[in-house]
């Protein structure tokens, strides 16, 4: 079989590398690299010196990757789908209620897949392994998780964009995003309703929530809580230390993302799980022509990262 063509239109954010990077391990041939910034665009071009730089709709491509200011991601996606091209995104991929709306429209009436990859879980060995852990119920019904993803700020280093929430959609629409797959995709549930949303933001820079979180109630009764946050110091040496928990009816399990390392409590004993050789096959999956993930899952986080940043009260993180 020929080998699916993948554009890349949009590289403001770094993601764009490993997305395009996973699908072509993945057997896919990466044809047209459309450059949206001056760093990263031409760097991911000199990695595949046989990719034009225009046409990222032409016949031959079968996939869209797109990373762009998030504000730009949902009209790209919407052109691909209606180019008839499978679209794969960096989170989020839709920043508002009216963006939600008009993506969810066309990629019903296309049929083309819209793949955000959240790749706190479908990216880490240990988020996996616990995913599928849980889906076997070796912790019994799940019923509550708590989700935290702290992220280093490196201020000095972020993008003009970074700075003003309208273009980036918010903290809750962006990292959170990540925890509320994780909620969502461990509870078992479709939706969720916020009970309760607050977000802090930069003291010296309005536009820049450094701070946000998040309590839910899903469909099936389950509840969890959810922190991200821009304030992860140096010191860790790695760009956040997320920790996951899903409290089960039979025991619960913890993920410690930076050391790829689960808990896994039962009725029986603890197990402490090193899974940094386990693999991730997201990529693999999309490739062969399936979604790894519901496309109804990935409708549905978004809807729920938009209804928690509208509500949440903001304030301002004092100077220390």
């Amino acid at each position: 079989m020929p080998k699916p063509g993948v554009a890349v239109h949009g590289t403001d954010h770094a993601h764009v590398v490993e997305l395009t990077q996973k699908l072509a391990e993945a057997g896919a041939e990466v044809r047209s690299i459309v450059a949206t910034d001056d760093g990263i665009g031409p760097w991911l071009a000199s990695q595949f010196l046989d990719a034009r730089t225009t046409d990222p709709y032409a016949d031959d491509i079968d996939i869209v990757v797109c990373a762009a200011i998030p504000s730009e991601r949902a009209q790209i996606a919407i052109d691909a789908m209606e180019a008839g091209k499978d679209v794969v995104l960096d989170k989020p991929g839709v920043i508002d209620r009216e963006q939600l709306d008009a993506v969810r429209e066309v990629q019903s009436s296309t049929g083309r897949r819209w793949l955000v990859v959240f790749n706190e879980r479908l990216g880490n060995p240990a988020m996996s392994e616990a995913f599928a852990r849980a889906q076997s119920g070796a912790i019994g019904r799940v019923v509550h998780t708590v989700g935290l993803g702290p992220h280093t700020l490196n201020l000095k280093h972020r993008p003009e964009w970074f700075f003003d929430p309208r273009r980036y959609g918010g903290i809750l629409v962006d990292i959170g995003t990540h925890q509320v797959d994780q909620f969502l995709a461990f509870t078992g549930a479709t939706s969720a309703s916020v009970q309760a949303a607050n977000v802090r933001t930069h003291a010296d820079h309005a536009g820049v929530q450094v701070l946000g979180e998040m309590m839910l109630t899903a469909d099936n009764g389950a509840t969890g809580y959810a922190r991200v946050d821009y304030l992860t110091p140096k010191g860790l040496g790695a760009w956040g230390d997320v920790r996951f928990t899903a409290v089960g009816t039979d025991g619960y399990l913890e993920v410690r993302q930076v050391d790829n390392h689960l808990t896994l409590v039962d009725r029986e004993q603890r197990a402490d799980i090193d899974c940094a050789a386990k693999g991730i096959d997201w990529a693999l999956a999309f490739v062969a022509g399936d979604m790894p993930i519901a496309q109804q899952h990935v409708l549905n986080v978004h809807a729920v990262c938009i209804d928690a940043q509208h509500s949440a009260a903001v304030d301002i993180l004092p100077a220390t």
